[in-house]
């Protein structure tokens, strides 16, 4: 069974083939999800039936720390009040017209500083971008949390207001550091693909992500979309589904992908 990887960056899959000789970092990548689904064949036939986003029905309570229940509440308000929205380099958040853009560490950081600034200030950083979220997760405790952070040990622990963080792929040819986004429904694992977890997620991207708020001809921004997370059988996340269910037919990206909640 071969697993088609995509070749564009960590933060907006473009999708298509590899160019070139891979590094060896990306074979070594490339076979680790590979190995991961060995059962995973040809697509399945998606049911035919009307997708409820799950943001529709989040509940504030579905939060699992009174930082994370704060982080549901600032994603339904901006649900209701992004009017207009563009994915930049640049924060400028004008909530009085609607008008929110920014990118993914830049969105994060906006909500930290409302719902955790304790876990936002232990960054130490005064512009954290998605590398620097990558490894203060990564540092922290699983068992309790630590200046405002608690690493979550597997996809399935995640629940809505948590996060996920990973480095720029081996594929990528991007110069950003990676992506950051956060959960507005718990990983659960897919019925037709062994190993391999659904999830919807909030972020800032320029590419839209599977049934996605964010129309595909647009400049991006804030939104909603479906994801998968592939993991091995010791539980790593070794790999993304940008796409959503299409990434079971057009790739997954070769990354680690870590968890994080935020207590304070």
């Amino acid at each position: 069974m071969s697993i088609v990887l995509l070749s564009a960056c960590a933060d907006q899959a473009t999708g298509g083939q590899p160019n070139g000789t891979p590094r060896p970092a990306t074979v070594i990548a490339t076979q680790r999800v590979t190995q991961a689904m060995p059962q995973l064949g040809q697509s399945p036939t998606l049911p035919q039936s009307v997708f409820v986003p799950p943001e529709s029905v989040l509940r504030e309570e579905e939060g699992q720390s009174k930082a994370a229940k704060r982080v549901i509440a600032l994603a339904l308000k901006l649900r209701e009040s992004v009017l207009e929205t563009k994915y930049q380099g640049r924060t400028i958040v004008r909530p009085e017209t609607g008008y929110y853009a920014w990118d993914c560490s830049g969105m994060s950081s906006w909500i930290l500083k409302r719902s955790a600034p304790n876990a936002l200030r232990a960054i130490e950083k005064s512009r954290p971008v998605a590398r620097d979220y990558f490894k203060i997760i990564n540092r922290s405790p699983t068992k309790r949390a630590r200046k405002g952070w608690q690493k979550l040990p597997h996809v399935s622990d995640a629940q809505p207001g948590d996060l996920f963080a990973w480095l720029r792929s081996p594929l990528s040819k991007s110069r950003v550091s990676g992506h950051v986004g956060f959960f507005v429904s718990a990983p659960t694992p897919h019925p037709d693909a062994p190993n391999i977890y659904v999830a919807r997620i909030m972020d800032a991207t320029s590419l839209p992500h599977g049934d996605d708020t964010r129309p595909q001809e647009s400049e991006g921004g804030f939104g909603f979309g479906t994801m998968l997370f592939a993991t091995d059988a010791s539980g790593e996340t070794i790999g993304y589904g940008w796409h959503g269910e299409r990434s079971l037919e057009w790739g997954f990206m070769p990354a680690t992908v870590i968890y994080g909640r935020v207590s304070r």
